[in-house]
């Protein structure tokens, strides 16, 4: 009898050794499951710390975006870095409706839209004229994290509402982060950013209605098409003829030095050059409020000349005609060296200028 009770004591006892240590066993099991929890946590504050608007909106150079659109005409796009300075960036988009440049900036922790301008189909750089600081859009805000949320000049907010959303575009399956602005009557728009990209989708929401901006190719170390008017004197008579030349315009490059070398290098004999090869293009400005653009050559667009009267004449002509064009205006101030044009045949004073004239040109064929 002894035996048996010694015996059941022994079980009792080592059942509860076995009980005790299987609750340590639940107790550990749970604290590792919460400190694994923290860990996440804290690595995902590490990375939303660690990650900066640059990260997500990368001024990219020579890349060329292109989105499709869903639900509207106007959806779909084209964007382009035109130009790059530091913390400043120019970047062009492109739709079915219009040409748009903004102008952007980093600054004080936020991407800043400082300056946009519609109806822009010529390059220009802006970079360095443009000083709209006082009425800036904020795009993105640090920290980049959920929650974060600011005030737009309409009195509307924007709100990160994501981290790490996946987004499906045509160009590839993406994690995002999420911004969403409210626009008043349950009206949002989200917009999405992936790391190392930039935008990747914006999504218009109203209701059930739906209109979709998504990425679908990315194409790096590329220059962007424009089809530029020319006008050349001909090379046989005193006319004036005009074709359009695809040029190719890379991020940072200078308009002076395309127009230049493109008149330099006529696509035909039929036609010649307006300026001579030793002549420079130092500059050239738009003014739109005056509706005139001022070109300042060197001093051998004079020097190297060797014309009479009328050849003149099919120079100027030529060179007004182009810039009008392009930067579509009819008056062109043209000085050489900073001085206003003179030569033995015309000559105008500071607040003078050429007009564009179409009489008589004929198209290069």
């Amino acid at each position: 009898m002894k035996k048996i009770i010694n015996i059941f004591l022994i079980l009792i006892l080592v059942t509860t050794l076995v009980t005790g240590c299987t609750n340590t066993n639940g107790q550990d099991d749970i604290q590792k499951d919460q400190e694994k929890v923290e860990e996440n946590k804290k690595a995902e504050e590490e990375i939303e710390v660690s990650t900066s608007i640059s990260d997500y909106f990368p001024f990219k150079e020579n890349t060329l975006y292109s989105y499709k659109g869903e639900g509207n005409e106007y959806a779909e796009m084209k964007t382009y870095f035109e130009y790059i300075s530091d913390d400043r960036a120019q970047l062009k988009t492109m739709n079915p409706g219009t040409n748009m440049v903004t102008i952007l900036e980093y600054k004080d922790g936020e991407l800043r839209e400082i300056y946009s301008e519609g109806e822009v189909y010529h390059t220009e750089n802006l970079l360095d004229t443009v000083e709209k600081e006082e009425s800036y859009e904020v795009v993105l805000k640090e920290p980049l994290k959920v929650g974060s949320t600011w005030g737009l000049k309409n009195g509307n907010k924007r709100t990160i509402t994501g981290y790490n959303v996946e987004i499906e575009t045509p160009y590839n399956k993406l994690k995002a982060l999420e911004v969403t602005t409210e626009l008043g009557n349950n009206i949002k728009q989200l917009d999405y950013y992936a790391q190392g990209i930039g935008l990747v989708a914006s999504i218009y929401k109203d209701g059930d209605y739906e209109v979709k901006t998504l990425l679908q190719d990315l194409k790096e170390d590329y220059g962007l098409n424009q089809s530029v008017r020319f006008y050349y004197p001909t090379s046989t008579d005193l006319n004036i003829a005009y074709t359009d030349i695809d040029v190719q315009i890379r991020t940072n490059d200078k308009v002076e030095e395309l127009i230049e070398r493109t008149f330099k290098n006529p696509p035909s004999q039929k036609v010649i050059s307006p300026i001579s090869q030793n002549t420079k293009i130092n500059s050239i400005v738009l003014n739109k409020d005056e509706g005139i653009v001022r070109i300042d050559f060197s001093k051998e667009l004079i020097q190297e000349m060797n014309a009479g009267s009328s050849q003149e004449t099919q120079f100027l002509n030529s060179i007004v005609n182009t810039l009008g064009s392009y930067y579509g205006v009819n008056k062109v101030y043209i000085s050489t060296e900073g001085n206003p044009y003179s030569s033995g045949h015309y000559e105008i004073r500071e607040n003078e200028y050429f007009t564009t004239d179409e009489t008589d040109i004929i198209e290069l064929k």
